[in-house]
């Protein structure tokens, strides 16, 4: 397996456990926040989906966003150019909560154009250097970035769904897939 697949492979499966963890939940599940300050699912859905899409499109590929280029902001109704790092609790509260089902499809989107790249990207272009927060980096160790971020994210949600929901009659069927059939 080469690190084009690990990365493929961590996305997917980052990505099945997220799409579980939001699996069936109502609105006003997604959009809880434990305490003023701490951000909601839907909030972390949205944060995650624009750090992949700013990295990818933006820091690497040089284009526009995906969040503006297939309209999603409008979609959302989300705040343009921005991608809810550092939120004051003003900003966390005033935050509009859009439909499970559209920040999905925002992150499937993102997903399609993240995948396409590491299809079509030569193993050696991931030794090549550009500017990303502040410093000269490897396009390799953005991506290694990228599949830390999407990772920690996808367990915070888990987390919430669970402090949400609590124990539920069901397995995570993802969980139980990967333990029981490795």
């Amino acid at each position: 397996m080469d690190e084009k697949e690990i990365i493929k492979a961590s996305l997917a499966e980052s990505g099945d456990f997220v799409r579980w963890s939001v699996e069936g939940l109502t609105k006003e599940e997604i959009s809880t926040s434990v305490k003023p300050e701490c951000n909601s699912i839907a909030f972390i859905l949205w944060h995650m989906t624009r750090a992949e899409d700013i990295w990818i499109n933006r820091v690497i590929l040089g284009m526009e966003e995906i969040y503006e280029s297939n309209h999603w902001r409008e979609k959302l109704g989300t705040p343009a150019g921005d991608s809810g790092f550092r939120y004051s609790v003003e900003q966390l509260q005033a935050w509009p909560v859009p439909e499970t089902d559209l920040l999905m499809g925002y992150a499937d989107d993102v997903r399609k154009k993240t995948l396409e790249y590491l299809d079509t990207i030569p193993r050696e272009k991931l030794a090549d250097r550009i500017s990303f927060l502040g410093k000269s980096s490897p396009i390799g160790d953005i991506l290694a970035h990228l599949i830390t971020e999407i990772a920690l994210h996808a367990g915070q949600v888990a987390y919430l769904r669970g402090l949400i929901r609590g124990l539920e009659s069901e397995p995570n069927p993802y969980w139980v897939k990967v333990k029981y059939n490795s």
